[in-house]
């Protein structure tokens, strides 16, 4: 969808203010195909105040994280919440799609009228999520949203962008995940704000002890103590206390006035990302081109594989200097 058929986009926006989850669907996949267009989109919703409180569900791929986003977003209905939700699936590296199935996993809640989701490939962004993740967590709150839930792709030791778009970090983990070493290996003792043993029907009580053990080794300067649950997201046994910790979690936040620091955080990162994104965009269009670079590793294949270090440096000593004089 192009911006230049203005009455059309205006046409969008109207429906969108309206609640047309229509409109919000069509906004979504063009700020996810066209990032560089999103400030014409945004400027329409510049007068909106509304503030949505983000959740982010991480963890291992197959420990249940969209079985479980749909048993807490249930409970969460029957409050009278409205939810969005964002669905990562890693992107294959050979035809660039996904596997898209999380609404498989959510038919219980798919069509609810209080719940919008949508399933993003990463597109080989890193850290577990989507480049436009930001985005449409934005869109969200604009259209009303209480409740936002990003559930990351699963990819193990590198899902950490996560913690620095939401404000409660659900970690997920599942019997035979392996003992305290791995635990501590793949970074999750340091990202989590909620640890939850899923599938607890096949036991993860040994899982429980290990992660509170590491807690109590730990010292937490914001004042909070992660606390365990333990859940079976297919019965629903346990997903009422999880839901609990996390709205106590966000009152903590509330009443100690971290909440602040944390919505800070997020646009830090969105300013960064998007610098990255500009300055990558002008070296591969302006300084190191597709051709350029095959050029360089063919000159390596005749001239010798370790010139191609010398090459690079060169190559960036002029980028350095193309920058400075911008």
């Amino acid at each position: 969808m192009s911006l230049k058929v203005s009455h059309d986009f205006d046409s969008l926006i109207s429906r969108f203010k309206k609640k047309d989850k229509i409109a919000l669907a069509k906004l979504i996949t063009l700020i996810e195909n066209e990032p560089e267009k999103a400030h014409e989109v945004f400027k329409h919703f510049e007068d909106v105040k509304h503030d949505s409180y983000i959740i982010g569900i991480t963890g291992s791929p197959g420990v249940g994280k969209s079985t479980l986003t749909g048993a807490i977003c249930k409970i969460l209905l029957d409050e009278g919440k409205k939810i969005g939700i964002i669905c990562v699936d890693p992107t294959s590296p050979f035809s660039g799609g996904a596997f898209l199935g999380d609404r498989v996993r959510m038919t219980n809640i798919s069509l609810h009228p209080n719940v919008f989701m949508r399933s993003l490939a990463s597109r080989g962004y890193k850290g577990g999520i989507s480049r436009a993740v930001f985005d449409i967590s934005l869109l969200y709150e604009a259209f009303g949203m209480d409740l936002i839930i990003i559930e990351t792709v699963g990819v193990g030791q590198a899902e950490f962008d996560v913690y620095n778009l939401v404000y409660t970090v659900v970690v997920i983990l599942v019997p035979g995940y392996g003992d305290a070493i791995q635990m501590q290996k793949a970074g999750i003792i340091e990202i989590g704000d909620i640890y939850d043993i899923n599938k607890k029907d096949l036991g993860g009580e040994d899982v429980a002890v290990q992660i509170e053990m590491m807690l109590d080794d730990s010292t937490f300067q914001s004042g909070w103590r992660p606390p365990v649950t333990m859940t079976n997201a297919i019965s629903g046994e346990g997903v009422n206390d999880l839901v609990q910790n996390i709205m106590d979690h966000k009152e903590h936040l509330e009443l100690s006035e971290s909440i602040g620091e944390k919505k800070k955080n997020r646009f830090r990162y969105k300013i960064r990302e998007l610098v990255y994104s500009k300055i990558n965009k002008i070296i591969s269009e302006s300084f190191l081109n597709e051709k350029e670079i095959n050029e360089i590793i063919n000159h390596a294949l005749v001239d010798g594989k370790f010139k191609i270090y010398r090459t690079i440096h060169n190559k960036f000593e002029d980028v350095n200097f193309e920058i400075k004089k911008r």
